[in-house]
């Protein structure tokens, strides 16, 4: 832990806080708590995938897991890269649908979906 009774010269300065918490985006803010909702929704179910995946990796390699197993677990580059894939096959069917404008139909097609499996 740093100590803040230092004599040395700092350059840091105080974190001054933005008004983000009180500024609408969407032009409602109900409909920027659904977004913010959604986003950490979607974020916490490819967590859990992930998750899920890697402890399916290990007991395939393993035959058994722990939760230290988990956490110490490093994928392969083959590894990495599938699940990249998978990412951004999931991103693109869960989120898809938020990027479509009225006649806009190419943000979730089944061609870019396939491309991404």
């Amino acid at each position: 832990m740093a100590n803040s009774e230092s004599s040395r010269k700092s350059y840091a300065a105080d974190f001054i806080k933005s008004d983000t918490d009180q500024a609408v985006f969407l032009g409602n803010p109900l409909m920027d708590d659904m977004m913010t909702s959604i986003i950490a929704l979607g974020a916490e179910v490819w967590a859990n995938r992930r998750r899920t995946h890697i402890i399916e990796l290990l007991f395939e390699k393993e035959g058994a897991v722990t939760s230290d197993m988990v956490e110490a677990y490093v994928p392969t580059a083959e590894e990495e890269a599938q699940f990249k894939k998978e990412r951004d096959a999931f991103i693109q069917i869960t989120y898809g649908h938020i990027a479509r404008t009225g006649t806009d139909k190419t943000a979730l097609t089944d061609d870019a979906i396939q491309d991404n499996m």
